[in-house]
């Protein structure tokens, strides 16, 4: 029987993860404002530095507690901005401009092939070093709608960077998906899973994309939510296809970026989706940003620094060298080109869910390979933003 003064709290105080998670966020958010307003950085540049510090401060407990919510919180605001991403993916344009397809394989194909390269040559193991080189295509697309936002950035270059930070994403999951066949059958040495089990991911994932895509056209179209307060009924649409995702163990990552590209073109009338998503959209983006950070540790340095400082040089040399080989033909001059290129660089939240797929498949797989690519998402969320501050300011589209 509990006593009658129980309604006292107990002794010692110990708080609980909700407290430690609005600490962080508070820190983040006036170090954001911090480095915008002292020394014009972007506020990403903030939300990373506290993200790292809470990481070596003991804030591993936030994610301890909070257990499959944290991961649920990462796919709900990922997903959103997947899906926003993806509604702005014109594919009329890129009928008519087909040099920017051309460019968009030629970025990700050149990433894939000099990482995968660059990293055989440090003597790491094929399997992981393909699914290394594959994650690496993605530009992170919390950090590009982020940036674009924070600087008001409109343009060809701005433009093209979201269509193709779309595109590079996609190839990435799906290659990925792909490459888990091969490491299906390493592990469970069964061949008949190994081919059903990428054809199911991608095939579901596709099929549940339409699906949403379908539902939001109907609600836009037909019921006439037109407004920003159509985005509630978005909302839940998207929440309602992570869940069948989860339910179904799909890619939530490309469900909603293929949603969003389907929503956008589904009709002769192109789609228009309202610009960001508010308030709740940047607070959603700003935890992304905190969560993707709190699980690294400091002893990965150690470990995957000199492979992932190679992998970094690999890509950012392979994405700027693909983009200014196509931009002439596809209808800008090489200024615009090599701040296209530069502002392929950020990759965050996108390639941390993807290796935490791949982890969560095969709990066994290499530690090395986290070492290598939380190394590489904690210095490109650091660096990355300044590279497109600069990309998009060299274009003449930052507005900020």
């Amino acid at each position: 029987m509990k006593s009658a003064f129980s309604f006292f709290p107990s002794w010692p105080l110990v708080p609980d993860a909700v407290f430690y998670a609005g600490l962080v966020l508070l820190i983040a958010g006036l170090c954001g404002e911090a480095c915008w307003r002292a020394f014009r950085l972007p506020r990403i540049t903030g939300y990373a530095i506290i993200g790292l510090v809470a990481s070596g401060a003991g804030a591993h407990a936030i994610d301890a507690t909070l257990g499959f919510s944290t991961r649920l919180l990462m796919d709900v605001a990922l997903g959103l901005l997947l899906f926003e991403l993806g509604s702005r993916v014109d594919l009329r344009w890129l009928r008519k401009n087909p040099w920017l397809i051309v460019s968009s394989l030629a970025e990700g194909a050149l990433t894939f092939i000099a990482v995968l390269g660059a990293l055989l040559s440090l003597k790491m193991p094929v399997v992981e070093a393909t699914v290394l080189a594959a994650i690496a295509i993605a530009t992170s697309p919390a950090m590009v709608i982020q940036l674009k936002t924070e600087l008001r950035a409109q343009g060809q270059v701005t433009q093209r960077l979201l269509t193709l930070a779309a595109l590079n994403s996609m190839y990435a999951v799906v290659l990925v998906k792909l490459v888990s066949g091969w490491l299906h059958q390493e592990y469970y040495g069964n061949a008949f899973a190994t081919i059903v089990q990428p054809i199911y991911l991608i095939v579901g994932s596709s099929v549940l994309a339409y699906g949403l895509a379908r539902s939001c056209n109907f609600l836009y179209r037909r019921i006439g939510l037109q407004d920003e307060h159509s985005f509630v009924a978005i909302f839940g649409l998207v929440l309602l296809a992570i869940a069948i995702a989860h339910l179904f163990k799909l890619s939530t990552v490309l469900a909603l970026l293929a949603a969003g590209i389907i929503f956008k073109n589904l009709d002769e009338r192109p789609q228009l989706w309202p610009e960001h998503f508010g308030s709740a959209g940047w607070l959603l983006t700003v935890i992304l940003f905190v969560l993707t950070l709190l699980s690294f540790q400091w002893s990965q340095i150690a470990m995957g620094g000199l492979a992932a400082l190679v992998l970094i040089v690999a890509r950012f040399v392979a994405k700027l060298v693909g983009v200014l080989a196509f931009a002439k033909p596809s209808g800008i001059d090489l200024r615009q080109g090599t701040a296209l290129g530069v502002s392929l660089a950020p990759m965050s939240a996108l390639a941390y869910l993807l290796m935490d797929d791949t982890y969560a498949l095969y709990p066994d797989f290499d530690p090395a390979f986290r070492a290598v690519l939380m190394c590489s998402i904690v210095t490109l969320q650091l660096v990355a933003p300044l590279l497109v501050y600069w990309g998009l300011a060299r274009a003449g589209e930052r507005r900020q």
